[in-house]
């Protein structure tokens, strides 16, 4: 019989790792959907209860991305169907 510890850092594990996979898929998705341009100025911030947050680099870059946004949710929702929404926001890009 498996020890109690031994099982939750199982099911830890396998959280964690699937919660790493996303990241990975998700920056590999981001770098298909948008062109060169594009992705000089977006940074992939996080993904929370299936809304992918996206830093923009300035109010041009926001509001050329926000008239694409359609396009670009239904592209990565193909690949990422847990996306349901894309939130742009001005912030500093690393």
């Amino acid at each position: 019989m498996d020890n109690i510890g031994d099982i939750v850092k199982s099911v830890i594990g396998n959280i964690a790792d699937k919660k790493a996979a996303a990241v990975v898929n998700i920056e590999e998705v981001w770098n298909i959907v948008l062109d060169v341009k594009e992705l000089e100025h977006t940074q992939l911030v996080g993904i929370n209860n299936g809304v992918l947050s996206v830093y923009v680099d300035s109010s041009v870059w926001l509001y050329h991305l926000k008239v694409k946004k359609n396009n670009i949710l239904q592209k990565v929702r193909k690949r990422i169907p847990e996306i349901q929404d894309i939130r742009f926001k001005i912030g500093k890009l690393r």
